[in-house]
């Protein structure tokens, strides 16, 4: 029994260092946004182990663990930007592995929003079909990408085109669809700002189906206005978006033809969620 001790000592001392080894932070650095509204959180995870979390200047940033079965510590924690004066500051997150030892590192920055774009998977919008998710990107003064807007509020308007001056109303062929209006899934904070009529940084466009075309391309415009006090500095961003006729070619897969054979194509058109000629 006393030759087995040594044996099992050294097999706990090498666990825990695989386990120190696994354990990983999901990211070494986040940018979040100053702003004297809604306070900005982010979430840090841990791979492996249980961790005991502190912040080096919590009026920068603060850090919350998520608790889970009442256990005195956890792999996540919600870090909040706290900082109270516009400009660039600074803090550390650690995280202490309460078994090992083991101390992982965030470094926290949190700065004014100097400039703002709308992403998406694409510019193009046809008719009758699903909506399009637009998003905002915010860059501070050096150019670098804030790690999240979520809980930030924008105004997002549809506008009137002036290089369309045949389309008087073009402005209402568009139109802002809320998550809770179709059949997608929004990030929670999305919801939640929704339940008090507010928009956040995502959001979900469509073309109106109950307007008659004239032309088969229209161009709209789509401007998002943040209504943080401290943006109003910044020049909104703007994103023309190209709504297309949702026009089929029946067959739709590649001809192969002999010289002086013909095939006959149809055209058809999606209307009301039916193909017609």
């Amino acid at each position: 029994m006393r030759r087995c001790t040594p044996v099992v000592a050294m097999w706990g001392l090498m666990a825990l260092m695989v386990l120190a080894d696994a354990s990983k932070l999901n990211v070494p650095k986040i940018l979040l946004p100053f702003s004297r509204g809604n306070k900005i959180n982010f979430t840090l995870e841990v791979t492996e182990g249980c961790y005991k979390w502190s912040s080096t200047r919590p009026d920068v940033a603060t850090v919350q663990p998520i608790y889970v079965n009442d256990k005195p510590c956890s792999q996540k924690a919600v870090v909040k930007a706290c900082a109270t004066h516009p400009m660039r500051l600074a803090s550390i997150i650690f995280a202490e592995d309460i078994f090992t030892g083991q101390l992982l590192r965030c470094d926290v920055i949190v700065d004014i929003i100097n400039d703002i774009q709308v992403v998406s998977t694409t510019r193009e919008l046809y008719l009758e079909d699903s909506p399009l998710k637009l998003k905002i990107q915010a860059f501070d003064s050096e150019g670098n990408t804030f790690s999240t807007m979520a809980g930030l509020a924008f105004e997002w308007t549809v506008v009137k085109d002036a290089e369309l001056d045949g389309f008087s109303d073009s402005q209402n062929m568009l139109r802002v669809l809320k998550f809770s209006e179709s059949a997608y899934v929004p990030p929670a904070y999305i919801t939640e700002m929704e339940r008090t009529a507010q928009q956040g940084d995502i959001i979900l466009v469509r073309s109106r189906r109950e307007y008659v075309w004239y032309k088969p391309v229209f161009e709209g415009l789509v401007v998002p206005l943040c209504l943080q006090w401290r943006f109003q500095e910044i020049t909104p961003a703007e994103v023309r978006l190209l709504i297309l006729e949702n026009i089929l070619l029946n067959p739709a897969s590649d001809i192969y033809l002999l010289v002086g054979s013909s095939i006959h194509y149809k055209v058809q058109k999606m209307k009301q969620g039916k193909l017609t000629e």
